[in-house]
């Protein structure tokens, strides 16, 4: 069926599209690694070179079974050895398939490529158990409802939900931030969390710029920081910025500073010190979780039924007894995987995948029932230039490209109708609706949904690019052609598409998905990437802060925001947009000066709003968020996910 499926689309891109779309497709297929052909175990394997046995449960055998190859699989790879923890005689326990919450989740396709890093402000570490382990100080709820803001049982305001500490305050210049952290928490290995690991992680981001995640954040606005006592601590900024602790503390998404122990971190190097050794219990976190495996295939995460938040009455612990976090996978094996019942909870699929995994298993739901039937998630999709290589430094060229493109089509070709596109670099979440609407007179004159390759045609000619015989733009003997980047796994939906529009406009483009794809793009060494900007939920500040100059770097040499595009009003303008509260009107004049200057520049190319085409199953664990329950998004990668994982109930056998 699926199979059948991508061969139907494939007719379809010829029909519409035509010119370079075998070609196009083709790429896509090489660049696609192979899916896993082994199950999900609850045990290690009994000996360094067996694979993994299959999962332990009381379901029936089609839950148990490894899923049949697809026609393309390739072989599976033995996986290494279990970690030297884990010798004979300490393998953990195994526990029953109706007590294992099972997650396809990281950045990695197939294999974990970060076996032994915990440390979470390490570039590059992979999204497989740590960011639900450590827990946030605060979580916002994007999808809070007047009738639902939060989990049942937790306080929530506005979306607001105080966990790790219980409230902020600022100064009323907002130069200075009191934060009350809550009584009672601790690390799992029975220390006390305090205000002197809150000072300690701030100030090891701040002295390690720009070598860890959030340390050029941290450099740039934190002047001082003190513990005014176990439970306070206060933030001194370089200047006023009304907006620091909710883009840093209050986790949303992806998101989030987390706070690590200063007596398990002190005196070590932060940009070597991997947090990890299971022998020690490292990682320690806060979070109901202890690391018990960690293999190249999976990742175990059992209960502590210790946990500070059962103890206190904050909540009552999670009903699963192990978190299994296996690599991400190919839709192929996604849609297999969540057939059999093999798993809870996967990375999100293509909408037309997604629909598949519907039809396979009766026990799968999605946020709707009725198309777009994903949630609106803040990551949204655009085309990144790195603005600092030649020809893609040219804005002229940038709109070129720009025109050739059809949103409308990458919406019913890529995403099968249920989808949506955008001009905007921002999530069309309900707070952000106002900023859209307040820029409809520069996108009259800088119009960013005008599909025209006859405009694209007048640009490039005008730059003294003429057609070669191929039938492709070329200027003093060499072509228009660009590469574009993808994340691995991501955007094979929509980008044969728009790579198909590029050709058909006459720019030779092609894509890749290499495994360092991230390095490639800190390093600016690529022409374009297909990419989300996942920042602004309430604002639009922090999106458009990413592509301020601070950020740039030469290429050869790491930034932290690729864009490399510089423009010093620019800067300026949002600079002065943090430190103006979101309440305050000057806030919006500001923003309309930020995008005429940005519009005209188009560093990015803005392209659709990012839907999580996401099944989650319910054979053995209810409770999930829907657009009926919207809790908190659903999102298993997420830093937030600590919520639903919290909440999820054993589901009626």
């Amino acid at each position: 069926m699926l199979s059948n499926a991508r061969v139907s689309r494939r007719r379809v891109l010829g029909t519409i599209v035509g010119l370079g779309t075998a070609t196009v497709l083709a790429a896509c297929s090489q660049t696609a690694p192979p899916g896993p052909t082994v199950a999900p175990t609850t045990q290690p394997a009994a000996a360094p070179t067996s694979p993994p046995a299959a999962v332990a449960t009381s379901a029936p055998a089609a839950a148990t079974t490894a899923p049949k190859p697809t026609a393309n699989a390739q072989p599976a790879v033995a996986p290494a050895s279990p970690t030297a923890a884990l010798a004979a005689g300490q393998a953990p326990n195994q526990f029953p398939r109706a007590q294992t919450l099972i997650f396809s989740e990281s950045d990695a396709v197939n294999q974990f490529a970060d076996v032994q890093i915990m440390n979470p402000h390490l570039p590059g570490i992979a999204r497989s158990g740590w960011h639900f382990a450590f827990e946030p100080l605060f979580l916002y709820n994007p999808y809070y409802t007047d009738k639902v803001c939060g989990p049942p049982g937790l306080t929530c305001n506005n979306g607001e939900i105080p966990y790790q500490a219980e409230s902020y305050a600022y100064s009323a210049d907002y130069s200075q931030i009191t934060i009350k952290l809550r009584n009672g928490v601790t690390w799992s290995d029975g220390q006390p969390f305090t205000a002197s690991d809150v000072v300690f992680t701030l100030n090891m981001l701040k002295d390690n710029a720009p070598k860890l995640t959030w340390s050029v954040d941290m450099h740039q606005w934190v002047k001082d920081v003190v513990a005014l006592d176990p439970l306070t601590v206060q933030i001194t900024l370089t200047s006023p910025n009304p907006r620091f602790v909710f883009d840093h503390f209050v986790f949303h998404e992806d998101i989030g500073v987390v706070m690590v122990p200063e007596h398990i971190f002190k005196g070590k190097d932060p940009t070597t010190f991997t947090n990890f050794d299971m022998n020690q219990g490292w990682p320690v976190v806060t979070g109901p979780w202890k690391l018990t495996l960690s293999s190249p295939d999976q990742k175990f995460w059992d209960r502590r039924d210790d946990w500070w938040g059962a103890k206190t009455g904050f909540h009552p612990l999670p009903k699963m007894k192990r978190i299994i976090d296996l690599p991400n996978f190919l839709d192929d094996k996604r849609i297999e995987l969540l057939s059999s019942n093999q798993v809870d909870a996967t990375h999100d699929l293509q909408p037309a995948n997604a629909l598949v995994a519907l039809s396979r298993n009766p026990k799968l739901i999605m946020w709707t029932k009725e198309s777009p039937y994903g949630c609106l998630d803040f990551w949204t999709t655009g085309m990144f230039f790195n603005c600092s290589k030649p020809p893609f430094n040219d804005p002229d060229i940038r709109w070129a490209i720009n025109h050739a493109i059809d949103r409308d089509q990458i919406v019913q070709i890529g995403y099968h109708g249920a989808g949506q596109k955008t001009v905007l670099p921002f999530p069309a979440f309900q707070p952000l609706q106002p900023y859209f609407s307040a820029v409809s007179d520069i996108l009259q004159k800088y119009p960013v949904d005008a599909y025209d390759p006859n405009k694209t045609a007048q640009i490039l000619q005008s730059k003294g690019y003429q057609k070669d015989q191929g039938g492709f733009w070329a200027k003093d003997g060499k072509r228009l052609s660009m590469v574009i980047l993808l994340p691995p796994s991501f955007f094979l939906d929509i980008t044969p598409v728009i790579v198909a529009q590029l050709h058909k406009a006459g720019i030779d483009a092609s894509f890749k998905s290499p495994t360092d794809e991230g390095t490639i793009l800190s390093l600016g060494q690529f022409d374009a990437t297909i990419d989300g900007i996942g920042a602004s939920v309430r604002d639009p500040y922090l999106s458009l802060s990413y592509f301020q100059s601070r950020y740039s770097a030469p290429t050869g040499q790491p930034a932290t925001h690729y864009y490399r595009w510089k423009n010093a009003t620019f800067d300026q303008l949002i600079d002065q947009m943090s430190q103006t509260p979101p309440s305050d009107p000057k806030l919006m004049n500001l923003y309309h000066q930020a995008m005429e200057q940005w519009l005209p520049a188009l560093p990015e190319i803005p392209l659709v709003q990012h839907f999580l085409y996401m099944p989650v199953n319910t054979t053995y664990w209810s409770g999930w968020p829907t657009a009926e329950n919207p809790y908190i998004i659903p999102s298993n990668w997420h830093r937030t996910s600590t919520l639903f994982i919290n909440t999820l109930q054993p589901a009626q056998q």
